[in-house]
């Protein structure tokens, strides 16, 4: 299903998300102005994540994939406000769509990492989150790192 997708389609969406969000990296390089970068994706194949644009700032950036598989960028954002931010999504968009599976990851802009590592980490995570069921709540690597000591 969606993770045989996301496998195949992954090289294209990874470029994808890095275009979108190269100005927000330059800013980054040049200015030290943190910004997060999450994956939202609904299990449903008609589900439409067109509602999330409506709930970010007018910095914030969505892209859509698919329309229920969208990334979006949080401008100005540390990893704590990055999740803050992510949750507000999740919460949002479970309103809309009760009982069905909603997967969200998140990762922030590190100096220890290009912006090519961390969009590939973020594309990481949300397989991981797909392969291991890890639906509703939002991933960032801390969870993943729990999830595998707790296997």
């Amino acid at each position: 299903m969606m993770l045989n997708t996301l496998n195949q389609q992954r090289l294209h969406y990874q470029e994808t998300l890095i275009k979108t969000s190269a100005d927000y990296h330059y800013r980054f390089n040049r200015y030290k102005t943190k910004y997060s970068v999450a994956l939202a994706y609904i299990s449903e194949e008609n589900g439409d994540l067109s509602s999330c644009g409506e709930h970010l700032r007018e910095s914030d950036t969505i892209i859509f994939f698919q329309p229920n598989f969208c990334g979006i960028v949080f401008d100005n954002t540390n990893d704590e406000e990055g999740i803050k931010a992510a949750n507000n999504i999740l919460s949002r968009v479970q309103n809309l769509f009760f009982a069905k599976h909603f997967y969200m990851a998140t990762i922030t802009a590190t100096a220890e990492q290009s912006e090519f590592q961390m969009i590939h980490d973020l594309f990481d995570l949300i397989a991981y989150a797909l392969e291991h069921n890890m639906d509703n709540l939002v991933v960032d690597a801390s969870q993943i790192i729990q999830h595998k000591q707790s296997l």
